[in-house]
């Protein structure tokens, strides 16, 4: 996955937010287009900022994408269709948007297969050493660790 291009069609666009498109209307499929690739900007400077514009995505996270480029379309053109979003319903999506690309950004939320975010849970055990021996295997495994 590189990061350009959009992650939905009007069509889904559509039967997400408005679902009163007219979709014969050049106009109006342009004016969505045009708003799917610049919300798909900010969607792609926070995969872009950790890296993972070239990653293989996890089998969920083309949804995802999909779900965050309509949301951040219809907040930024306010939806043509008649549904037009209030204020304050724009202000929520936008905070909720800009979570979204924080979790992204602060590794917290991992979008490319096999990954773990920074609140995977892991743990460690100090090696302790109880005969020379046992210290001898414990430095070993350190420079073996630390080339």
């Amino acid at each position: 996955m590189a990061c350009n291009g959009r992650y939905a069609t009007v069509q889904q666009y559509n039967d997400l937010m408005c679902s009163k498109l007219d979709l014969g209307d050049p106009l109006t499929i342009a004016a969505v287009e045009s708003a799917l690739d610049i919300a798909a900007s900010d969607i792609h400077a926070a995969l872009a900022a950790v890296g993972a514009c070239n990653c293989t995505l996890a089998s969920w996270a083309d949804a995802y994408l999909r779900k965050l480029n309509i949301i951040d379309a219809a907040v930024l053109q306010n939806c043509p269709c008649g549904a037009a979003l209030k204020d304050e319903d724009r202000s929520i999506w936008m905070d909720w948007l800009n979570k979204q690309f924080d979790m992204i950004q602060s590794g917290r939320l991992v979008l490319c297969e096999g990954e773990t975010g920074s609140e995977y849970p892991a743990f460690g055990t100090a090696e302790i050493g109880y005969t020379e021996f046992g210290q001898a295997q414990i430095i070993q495994n350190r420079m073996q660790r630390n080339p």
